[in-house]
């Protein structure tokens, strides 16, 4: 398990790993193949629930997601992503979240083959004002204005967005 600073308690990275072996088992007796444990990261950043490695043979996990959405997320992107690595096995590279990952999902894993994700992010914004009205920037665009390295003009009135406080 990756070391980010959101650690992942135990229980669920028992939960992810028990969630993933079951879906590994059903998808090698159904396939006669015999896939093996792909590696889990955990990071804690960005919208992307998950993400597929083919050629590495990883899957890495949104940390923040899984703290703040638990079961419900290991029960729904796990298997997602784990369908993806068997897919690229099975048929190579193909489309994305074509017919062959919706066979995978649904026929081999027993899962409804939903491509995006419903859970919520939760991130730090900054209020800054104009002329105006008030703006809510992502820590993105608060770090790039901290650091010199561009301004943000309003385009209602088109003066710079100054800092108001941290939300």
């Amino acid at each position: 398990m990756q070391q980010d600073y959101k650690r992942i308690p135990i229980y669920l990275h028992n939960q992810t790993m028990a969630c993933l072996r079951t879906h590994l088992m059903q998808a090698n007796q159904r396939l006669h193949s015999q896939y093996k444990e792909p590696k889990i990261i955990y990071k804690p950043k960005g919208s992307i629930a998950g993400s597929a490695f083919l050629t590495r043979w990883e899957i890495q996990l949104n940390s923040i997601m899984l703290l703040d959405n638990g079961s419900q997320f290991i029960e729904e992107v796990v298997p997602h992503e784990l369908a993806h690595l068997i897919v690229f096995k099975e048929f190579g590279k193909v489309k994305p979240h074509g017919k062959e990952w919706q066979y995978i999902m649904s026929e081999i894993l027993g899962k409804i083959p939903a491509t995006t994700h419903r859970f919520s992010i939760q991130r730090n914004t900054y209020l800054y004002y104009c002329s105006c009205q008030q703006h809510q920037l992502t820590s993105i665009r608060h770090n790039k204005i901290q650091n010199n390295k561009t301004s943000y003009l309003c385009r209602k009135c088109g003066t710079i967005l100054k800092l108001k406080s941290a939300i």
